[in-house]
């Protein structure tokens, strides 16, 4: 994952916790496909809010925050689902080089 989306390796933590998460939510031969999560909680696990890794999406800025004149949103780069809330997302600034977690997403999953 990290060399198909020419990320830097200081995220590998972040592509191995993306890994776990999605493993845990689709079809496994061992278990008759099923899912890990189905056979925990006997619950069919809702993926309908997972995105793709490295994508780039858009963050709205919030209104505090921001002066008249300044951009509604800011370019980062999904990480990962976060794990305490499935509708956030661990997400990436590359100009300011800091992670953040927001569920005001818009994702451009091609532009990736």
């Amino acid at each position: 994952m990290l060399k198909t989306k020419k990320v830097t390796n200081e995220f590998w933590a972040d592509v191995v916790d993306c890994v776990v998460y999605l493993s845990n939510r689709f079809p496994i031969k061992i278990l008759n496909d099923m899912t890990p999560q189905k056979t925990w909680n006997e619950r069919k696990p809702n993926v309908s809010y997972l995105k793709v890794f490295g994508s780039i999406d858009y963050v709205l800025v919030d209104d505090q925050v921001k002066t008249k004149l300044a951009d509604k949103s800011k370019k980062m780069i999904f990480v990962s689902n976060d794990k305490k809330k499935s509708k956030e997302y661990k997400l990436y600034n590359t100009n300011e080089e800091k992670m953040m977690i927001s569920k005001d997403v818009e994702f451009d999953e091609e532009e990736a």
